[in-house]
C-alpha cells in the first residue's frame, strides 16, 4: 500500500488495465472470416441444367432405339425433357445456326420421316397429315432385315450459304429369310432447298424438296446410282405448279444438339447431334 500510495495509484486501478489487455489479446489474433463467394452467374446455372437435360435426353433416346421402341409413357417423359430444354435454348435465332453435319438420335414418329421428302409429301397428300401418317406406318411395317430394324444411320447436312439440305437414310428391307439373304439395301439421298423464313423470328426454316435418289443399292446399283427423281417437279404437280415448302421450326440448338419440330401442330419432333460432337 505504501508503494501504491507513493505512485499515486491503488491496487484496483493498477490491475484493471492488465485484465483488459489480457481479455483483448486473444481477439486480436483471430482472423476475420473470409468473404462469401459470389453467387453463380445465372447463365452458369442454365448451362449446368442444359448439360443435365441433354445427358438425360440422349440416354432416353438410346434406350428407346432413337424413339422407335418408346411407348406412350416414355414419349411423354422425353417430351417433358424436350420442353425444359427448349425453354433454356441458349441461341438467338436458332435457325441461323444449323450449318453442319447432324445425326438423328431421336424421333417421336418413324425415323425415316427425318427426310425433307416426307415433310413435303404430307403437305400435298389429299388426306393431309392424317392420311400421310397411315402411309408412313405402312412403310415402317415393311419386312426388315434381321432384328436390327430397317434403318441404319440417318443424317442431315445443312448449308444456309448454298441454301441446301441433304438428307441420307440407310435402309434395308424385304428380307423374308431373316437375314439369311441380304434383302434390298441402299441409302436414300434426298436434297432440298433451305432458307430462313422471311419476316419470322429466325427460328423457322423453309424446306422445299428437290431430288431423291438411291445410292449404293445392292440391287441394280449402277442404275439406281444414276437415277435421280425430280421430287420438286412431282410435288409441284399437286400444288398447282407452285413449289412445295415445309416449315421446320428449330426450337433448340447449341454446339452439340439440335431440336426441330415439323407439322401443322409442330408435333413431329426430330433431335440431332452434331457429328463428332463431344459431350460433357
Amino acid at each position: 500500500r505504501a508503494v501504491a500510495a507513493a505512485s499515486g495509484t491503488s491496487p484496483e486501478t493498477d490491475s484493471a488495465p492488465t485484465v483488459a489487455a489480457s481479455a483483448a489479446s486473444p481477439a486480436a489474433t483471430v482472423a476475420p472470416p473470409p468473404p462469401a463467394p459470389p453467387p453463380p452467374a445465372e447463365e452458369d446455372l442454365d448451362a449446368l441444367e442444359r448439360q443435365a437435360l441433354v445427358r438425360r435426353l440422349l440416354g432416353l433416346a438410346a434406350a428407346s432405339s432413337r424413339g422407335q421402341q418408346a411407348d406412350r409413357d416414355s414419349r411423354a417423359v422425353i417430351e417433358d425433357v424436350l420442353v425444359e430444354l427448349e425453354f433454356l435454348n441458349p441461341t438467338d435465332e436458332p435457325a441461323r445456326h444449323v450449318d453442319g453435319e447432324w445425326s438423328l438420335v431421336y424421333a417421336n414418329v418413324e425415323a425415316f420421316r427425318s427426310s425433307p421428302f416426307f415433310w413435303g409429301f404430307q403437305k400435298i397428300v389429299p388426306g393431309g397429315e392424317e392420311l400421310a401418317s397411315k402411309v408412313f406406318e405402312f412403310t415402317a411395317g415393311l419386312p426388315v432385315a434381321g432384328t436390327r430394324g430397317p434403318f441404319g444411320a440417318i443424317s442431315q447436312t445443312l448449308s444456309l450459304e448454298s441454301g441446301e439440305l441433304v438428307s441420307e437414310v440407310e435402309m434395308r428391307i424385304f428380307d423374308p429369310f431373316f437375314a439369311v439373304a441380304a434383302g434390298i439395301a441402299g441409302t436414300v439421298v434426298s436434297t432440298a432447298n433451305v432458307n430462313i423464313k422471311p419476316g419470322g423470328d429466325g427460328d423457322t426454316l423453309l424446306v422445299a424438296p428437290r431430288t431423291t435418289r438411291v445410292r449404293n443399292a445392292n440391287v441394280g446399283g449402277a442404275v439406281f446410282d444414276q437415277l435421280v427423281v425430280p421430287t420438286s417437279d412431282l410435288m409441284s404437280g399437286f400444288a398447282d405448279g407452285g413449289a412445295v415448302e415445309a416449315e421446320a421450326v428449330v426450337t433448340y440448338v447449341d454446339d452439340t444438339l439440335r431440336v426441330t419440330r415439323v407439322g401443322e401442330n409442330l408435333d413431329q419432333v426430330f433431335v440431332y447431334t452434331r457429328k463428332n460432337a463431344l459431350f460433357d
